[in-house]
């Protein structure tokens, strides 16, 4: 049977919470790969690469660059089962609509926002799209030059 993965996040320790088309979500712990696979050591070694992943377009499997990827198969395999997080895509699509918002009502084209924060406008472009998963310092970036600033409350 082919799992589909429709939705990543990269958690400390790196760990990967996986959803799947199913509905499911696993965990998957890298470190075992690290240890066993030099390929997979670059995620420690090379710094915000692993926080680079992203699924590949199909949803066959998570991908970081053209020489590391883990297939959707052994994510499901060998993950361990948990529960879905707690409205994240809720929280995601908000963020990502209100810096979409945030970069039309200032008047500026992604292109500007490019020159203005520094962050490629192909990036910009994924990142509204949702078809990414931004780090933390690229949103930071983006907000900053709209005068805007990211904060954490209680829900």
């Amino acid at each position: 049977m082919f799992h589909k993965i429709t939705s990543l996040a990269t958690l400390p320790d790196y760990i990967l919470l996986v959803g799947f088309a199913n509905g499911e979500f696993k965990q998957f712990d890298l470190k075992p790969l690290m240890d066993k696979y030099p390929p997979f050591a670059t995620l420690k070694d090379v710094d915000g690469l692993y926080e680079q992943a992203k699924i590949d377009a199909g949803g066959y499997g998570i991908v970081w660059n053209d020489d590391l990827d883990i297939s959707a198969e052994g994510i499901y395999e060998k993950g361990v089962a948990c529960a879905a997080p707690d409205d994240v895509e809720k929280y995601r699509q908000s963020l990502l609509s209100a810096l979409t918002k945030a970069r039309q009502d200032a008047g500026l084209s992604q292109k500007q926002l490019e020159i203005l924060s520094g962050v490629a406008q192909p990036c910009i472009a994924r990142t509204e799209k949702g078809a990414t998963d931004p780090k933390l310092s690229t949103l930071l970036k983006m907000l900053e030059p709209l005068g805007l600033t990211l904060s954490i409350t209680s829900i």
